[in-house]
């Protein structure tokens, strides 16, 4: 670099003053240039770097989004694979049917209503125990040839308290003929059986009442009569027990049931029936509702779920969901059943507030918040237990939306979601045999045998927990669940009345889904209301192994008696299992069964013919032969 430097200044020290500015001016202009150049440099440099800075951002916010999408699409695939296995699969959470339903996703659904029996009470009778077994006997149950048989026993047994109609299918003339006259007996009858049905027959009762002429002026005086239900209408009890009955039971909607009454021949439109029903339902069955919510709150023991109900004219905007509660007796229980539903705008707190009141003793419920702040806000008064069942569920849930199908045995039996769904199934292994132990001796044997269960299961789920390792996301649910409500699943090991689940009101509140799915909504609060007051009445009979549609027909008979009284004392002959109630039913069938047999008179059974009477019969092929004679026999 030096000598480049005196080889430039050798070289100048010849120019002259004009050469030197002019060599001057040139490299001036040259820097000029160079500082023009470096500024515009800066400025890409400066320009590029933003760009740089924001293609990093685009792209780190795109990589987000990627992962986001990512695990969106695999909610979305989780929950269609759970939709799939909801609509085509069996609906249980048991281990063994959750690997069947895995290895075959489009089977066909099994009888839910059986099903479900049997995922809420945990596992069957006979069960697989180890995964070698189920895969050798390919989930089935195990074959039981008297299965039928008993299926027809109980059909036969339940034919034998029905009407019965004899009929003697007897000719005795085509006997005559065939045999010839007299020339057979009867040995003895086989008997078939078949159900019949007849069809409902309506009728009209009209009631004539006097008119009293009297005294010398003919003064007339009509003796007076009136509907027991609503008066100068065409309701009786039987037709409008007819009609609750249809629609809270079967589940019939009114305006099918105008339809079908109009195929009968009765115009009684669907005005008419929402009339009838909206007007004597909160007069003859709140009272019966409110006094069964009475004894309920003085049990200790409760179970409450909830369920949605879509209400039309509620005030509020379209699409908005209200509610239906449901709070029931514990399982449990050594007591009669009760069952309230109500309907409440809003799943919110105040309702549990409201209901419960001074009540003290425990509620067995699912993690929905509102219940858990209802026991802080009691300050013990009130003790919220947790449901096992539900903690099932997100197990299996996580469980299902494995491909396990070509996993072998070791693989399936080494994942997280099939040993903590083998430790609960462990856990109602030991519960379900408690069942009919009293309240003390379950506690007792829940300590020695369910409780090291309970231990080991949390036990695993804590270490689950602990560990770094990565899950699905509805495995890291399933485990945060069971974590969070370890304290509340625990509680019914203290108690022998506290079931291990909520099992028992999430099959009654079925039977108000089912109903639902037929009728869609209510159309204002008060269709609303009576749909709420009509199922706890429905639902407290059923449990009580009441006839439902006699109990529904003895309320609006001997409601109105009482309607007018100031004295409530009456309302405990209107419960399913008051002595009242009993008598009335037994007087009823009783009844029922008088009018059955002038209906169906036993007819006279057929004799054999007397043996003297009888002539020998000659087959026609032989008829011609000289060697045959005809004639009475000797």
């Amino acid at each position: 670099m030096k000598a480049d430097s005196m080889e430039f200044l050798n070289l100048i020290n010849d120019y002259n003053a004009d050469c030197l500015r002019s060599l001057a001016l040139s490299l001036y202009e040259e820097l000029e240039e160079l500082k023009l150049r470096q500024y515009a440099n800066k400025r890409i440099y400066t320009e590029a770097h933003i760009q740089y800075s924001e293609l990093e951002k685009k792209y780190n916010t795109l990589l987000k989004e990627t992962e986001a999408l990512k695990e969106q699409l695999a909610k979305e695939i989780d929950k269609n694979t759970l939709k799939a296995k909801s609509t085509f699969g069996r609906k249980t959470e048991q281990f063994l049917s959750l690997v069947d339903a895995a290895d075959n996703k489009t089977e066909e659904m099994d009888d839910e209503s059986q099903i479900e029996v049997d995922e809420l009470h945990g596992e069957r009778n006979s069960r697989v125990i180890n995964l070698n077994d189920y895969k050798k006997n390919d989930s089935k149950e195990p074959s039981n040839p008297r299965k039928g048989s008993q299926k027809r026993n109980r059909l036969a047994a339940s034919m034998e308290k029905l009407p019965k109609q004899l009929i003697y299918d007897f000719d005795p003339k085509a006997l005559d003929q065939e045999y010839g006259q007299h020339n057979w007996r009867i040995a003895f009858w086989h008997c078939h059986t078949t159900l019949e049905k007849l069809d409902s027959p309506y009728y009209v009762k009209t009631v004539y009442t006097p008119v009293i002429s009297s005294g010398l002026e003919h003064m007339l005086t009509t003796v007076p009569y009136a509907n027991p239900l609503i008066e100068k209408s065409a309701v009786s009890p039987s037709i409008i027990t007819d009609i609750l009955y249809r629609k809270f039971v079967l589940g019939l909607p009114f305006y099918r049931q105008a339809v079908d009454y109009q195929m009968n021949g009765i115009d009684l439109l669907k005005q008419t029936i929402i009339n009838w029903a909206n007007r004597l339902v909160p007069e003859i069955m709140e009272p019966v509702c409110d006094y069964l919510t009475e004894c309920l709150l003085k049990y200790k023991y409760t179970q409450n779920d909830e369920s949605y109900i879509q209400v039309n004219k509620d005030g509020r905007g379209p699409g908005h969901k209200s509610y239906m509660w449901i709070h029931c007796s514990s399982e449990l229980l050594k007591c009669h059943p009760i069952i309230i539903f109500c309907y409440e705008a809003t799943r919110g707190t105040d309702h549990l507030r409201s209901f419960f009141g001074e009540f003290l003793g425990y509620i067995t419920c699912d993690a929905y918040i509102s219940y858990q702040v209802l026991e802080d806000e009691k300050n013990g008064l009130i003790t919220a237990t947790g449901c096992m069942m539900h903690c099932r569920r997100y197990f299996a849930e996580a469980f299902f939306v494995n491909d396990v199908a070509e996993l072998s045995d070791e693989q399936l039996l080494e994942m997280p979601e099939t040993k903590a769904l083998m430790l609960i199934r462990d856990i109602y292994h030991e519960e379900n045999q408690l069942k009919d132990l009293n309240s003390d001796d379950r506690t007792v044997i829940r300590n020695k045998k369910v409780q090291p269960k309970m231990d080991q299961f949390f036990e695993y789920v804590h270490s689950l927990k602990a560990s770094n390792d990565i899950y699905s996301n509805r495995m890291n649910k399933a485990i945060t669940y069971a974590v969070n409500q370890e304290e509340h699943l625990r509680r019914f090991l203290t108690d022998g009345n506290i079931p291990i689940d909520n099992g028992h009101a999430e099959r009654i509140i079925r039977s108000y889904s089912v109903g639902r799915s037929n009728w869609l909504f209510a159309d204002t609060i008060l269709g609303a209301e009576v749909n709420a007051m009509m199922y706890s009445v429905v639902e407290t009979a059923k449990a009580n192994h009441v006839n439902v549609r006699c109990y529904l027909q003895y309320l609006f008979e001997e409601m109105p008696k009482h309607l007018k009284q100031s004295d409530k004392g009456f309302l405990k002959d209107m419960v399913p299992w008051s002595d009242a109630y009993l008598r009335y039913e037994s007087q009823k069938k009783e009844a029922d069964e008088k009018h059955w047999h002038r209906i169906f008179p036993e007819p006279e059974r057929p004799r054999t013919p007397r043996k003297r009477d009888s002539v020998i019969h000659i087959p026609a092929e032989l008829q011609n032969n000289d060697e045959l004679s005809v004639g009475n026999p000797a």
